[in-house]
């Protein structure tokens, strides 16, 4: 199908199509017999509605992995399972026995993505100027960056990718061999291809159907900070989040004001819990376009999750963990409390009257059926419609989800401790999650081990813009943690040696780190893929990923743990 880029007239139906030159599955990316050209060949993007058109339509294929980037992510980590009702497919990905059939392990969506980005990137014309000012580059910094995000994607569902960079126009370039590249090798070459485009300016084309746009794109410095991470390039990881944080003075706020609807923090003895996430506000640094068109709607994660025949549900072994946290209000300057209740916030929490309040997830009858669901996509940024859906009589309507999390301030904040951690920063990275970094947490010798702060550019945290930074534990067990020494403290290691208590003491925040993402940001696409970066670091891959993820196995948690050390099971081939 031949579409000319300069002739599309609306935004969100301006995608590229690609009907023909789409990998089928890992494996076999290009078994085609088609013979249809996909674009002309002689078209120049070469004014910024041009650019403008080419990124919204990228931005409108990449809203069909929705869906998939939530399963692929969650389902084979350890927070969520499937019901008995889940279909074949679903199941097939909890189990990691995912068959040929599976229609998850389709491929083509990926692809399509990447083949137009490289159309666009190499029909841009980056030199176009206004007033000194390169006006493309923004877009075509993005479109590289989106690029390298789907690639990246691929890469950890599959292992290795086939590596293009130029767009296929004819079934000649789709039959071509292209060299494939593991995930350390594209790692490097995604880092090589964005580092020009640090501190170019970041896109805002305001609202689109309602849509709030400034959320939908990818900071530069937030993705190259995953890829140093996962190359244990910890430094490097550091000084990006900080950019990040720095340009657009990220703090984490005391009562999820931002993003949820939350009355509870100040008044807990008094318990009244409601929370919505609303994801088109400052808590939101970059979303995932979920549904663009209010004229159509995607309820799958609400069909799966928030109903009485849920598809998908919370794993009970993460459920009873959340439980097992208490939120506890303190009072600045006295170890008193002032107010409590049982569980972490952020998943559900029980009340001393016995209200059982869900955020993440919740123990809810719905439609006479008593269960503990995942409400966690009902309460995303949602707008209902007029309607019913027949497939979820439990919603009571129709709803359009408009947007995905991708990457919130938690996400940068819990990422850069993971970087702190790993360059012998454990109190420093610590203090992210108990305190919050500020200049009266990094000046306190009793919260930061003072010999850590070097002078490193990502340990400044002392501006005033910082004051008000809290650590992300006290989001959902409250301003109490400071208080609590009996178990929220790094343990005394002392009777070891030196270096096996510092190496003990960095393993133990590890672990309250991987902890406080499961709290922060469960069922949001990031755990397989967190506990696959974490196992890294320890060099304990499979082993920290197998001991993880089988516990939700129940029973079953040793057999499944002996068969995910078979690296390959991790892997769609």
């Amino acid at each position: 199908m031949k579409m000319n880029i300069k002739n599309m007239k609306t935004v969100w139906g301006a995608w590229i199509c690609l009907g023909l030159l789409v990998p089928t599955a890992c494996s076999d990316m290009f078994e085609t017999d088609s013979t249809s050209v996909v674009f002309e060949s002689g078209n120049r993007l070469d004014s910024p509605n041009d650019s403008l058109y080419s990124i919204m339509g990228i931005l409108a294929q990449i809203q069909k992995l929705g869906d998939r980037y939530v399963l692929m992510g969650e389902l084979r980590g350890d927070l969520m399972e499937t019901t008995v009702n889940a279909d074949v497919a679903l199941q097939e990905i909890s189990k990691f026995e995912v068959s040929a059939s599976n229609q998850y392990k389709m491929m083509n969506d990926y692809y399509q993505v990447i083949n137009n980005c490289n159309y666009a990137i190499a029909h841009m014309d980056t030199t176009l100027v206004d007033y000194e000012d390169k006006v493309m580059i923004p877009e075509f910094a993005q479109i590289k960056v989106l690029r390298a995000w789907t690639y990246w994607q691929l890469a950890l569902l599959c292992g290795e990718v086939s590596w293009i960079e130029t767009p296929i126009l004819d079934l000649e370039a789709s039959l071509k061999d292209y060299p494939q590249k593991n995930q350390e090798q594209l790692v490097e070459l995604l880092i090589e291809d964005l580092k020009p485009y640090i501190g170019v300016r970041d896109l805002n084309y305001g609202s689109v159907d309602g849509l709030n746009l400034d959320k939908v794109f990818i900071p530069v410095d937030m993705f190259l900070g995953d890829l140093y991470l996962f190359l244990n390039q910890y430094a490097n990881a550091a000084t990006a989040y900080y950019r990040l944080i720095k340009e657009r003075e990220l703090i984490v706020t005391a009562n999820y004001s931002n993003s949820w609807y939350d009355i509870s923090r100040e008044y807990c003895s008094n318990f009244s819990h409601e929370s919505g996430l609303i994801y088109v506000t400052d808590e939101v640094v970059s979303s995932l376009v979920y549904s663009s068109n209010p004229k159509d709607y995607h309820p799958l994660l609400l069909r799966w999750s928030y109903n009485d025949k849920a598809f998908i549900a919370p794993a009970q072994s993460f459920v009873d963990d959340m439980a097992n946290a208490l939120y506890v209000v303190g009072v600045e300057g006295k170890p008193t409390v002032s107010g409590y209740c049982d569980g972490d916030l952020r998943g559900q929490a029980v009340s001393s009257g016995g209200t059982v309040s869900a955020s993440a997830y919740g123990s809810m009858t719905l439609n006479n059926v008593a269960a503990t669901y995942i409400c966690k996509f009902f309460n995303m940024d949602n707008k209902p419609l007029s309607g019913s859906d027949p497939e979820n009589e439990a919603l009571g309507g129709l709803y359009l989800q408009r947007t995905l999390p991708l990457y919130r301030v938690s996400h940068v904040y819990l990422r850069l401790a993971e970087a702190l951690n790993r360059l012998e920063k454990p109190t420093m990275a610590f203090a992210v999650l108990k305190y919050g970094l500020n200049a009266t947490t990094l000046e306190n010798p009793n919260r930061v081990n003072q010999s850590e702060r070097k002078g490193e550019i990502y340990t400044d945290f002392t501006e005033d813009i910082f004051a008000d930074n809290v650590g992300t534990a006290t989001r959902g067990r409250g301003n109490g943690i400071p208080y609590d020494n009996e178990f929220y403290i790094i343990p005394d290691f002392s009777t070891e040696t030196p270096t096996k208590a510092f190496e003990d003491s960095i393993l133990f925040v590890e672990d309250c780190i991987v902890d406080e993402m499961a709290a922060e940001t469960c069922f949001e696409g990031n755990r397989f893929f967190d506990l696959l970066r974490v196992a890294r670091h320890r060099n304990q891959y499979p082993a920290y990923m197998a001991k993880k993820v089988s516990k939700r196995f129940g029973e079953n948690a040793e057999r499944m743990e002996q068969a995910l050390m078979e690296e390959e099971r991790w892997y769609l081939k």
